[in-house]
């Protein structure tokens, strides 16, 4: 990721920080309840991937505050957490809001210490969402990083083009595009678009064994 746009994700994030502001909000979402929602999807892969008594490794990819960490502490699902933003104002914040989570700086999309399936399962919530010019370009290079970082899923989730009020700061995706793209680069890919109106959640993995 460039210089510049690097610093346009860090100055909007950063803008919003407050001590005593709601975490959803400092990220960006529209109420707690969507973020919510968006978790909510994750947890059905979750469920439907691994047995009970399984704990995974998770890759939160631009984790902000760890609002994610929280939300599968509260649903009973164990994992092995580890979260990763660019933020670094972010991650102070969440760090001194959850002291203890394993975090990581830096931009995993690029060399980083994180090794092929060095996890289980990488997660990428609003990473996709602040129009920055390039967002389907980079998304269908990014979604194949994931996949690589992880040994069984990697889910991430996008604003939906059907959304009827659009804000001119986000961007707005075509599922079927995405798809297209992610296929003709090998992956296998699930669509879950029941959740919320303006959301959808793409689930890539490996075709054929291994």
């Amino acid at each position: 990721m460039s210089h510049e746009r690097l610093h346009r994700i860090r100055r909007h994030y950063e803008a919003r920080l407050a001590a005593d502001r709601e975490s959803y909000d400092i990220l960006d979402w529209s109420s707690r309840e969507a973020q919510q929602a968006r978790f909510a999807a994750l947890l059905r892969v979750l469920r439907a991937e691994f047995a009970p008594g399984e704990r995974p490794w998770l890759l939160d990819v631009g984790c902000g505050l760890t609002d994610l960490a929280s939300f599968l502490e509260a649903a009973a699902f164990p994992v092995r957490y580890l979260g990763a933003d660019i933020t670094l104002g972010i991650l102070a914040e969440a760090r001194r809001r959850h002291p203890g989570r394993a975090l990581l700086a830096g931009d995993v999309f690029a060399a980083t210490p994180l090794r092929s399936r060095g996890v289980d399962v990488c997660y990428c919530s609003g990473v996709f969402n602040l129009n920055l010019g390039n967002n389907d370009a980079f998304a269908a290079a990014a979604l194949p990083r994931l996949v690589e970082l992880s040994r069984a899923v990697a889910v991430a989730n996008f604003l939906h083009r059907r959304t009827r009020h659009q804000h001119p700061h986000c961007h707005y995706f075509d599922p079927e595009r995405l798809i297209r793209s992610m296929t003709a680069r090998g992956l296998e890919v699930d669509l879950l678009d029941d959740y919320l109106e303006n959301d959808f959640t793409l689930v890539l993995r490996r075709s054929g064994p291994g």
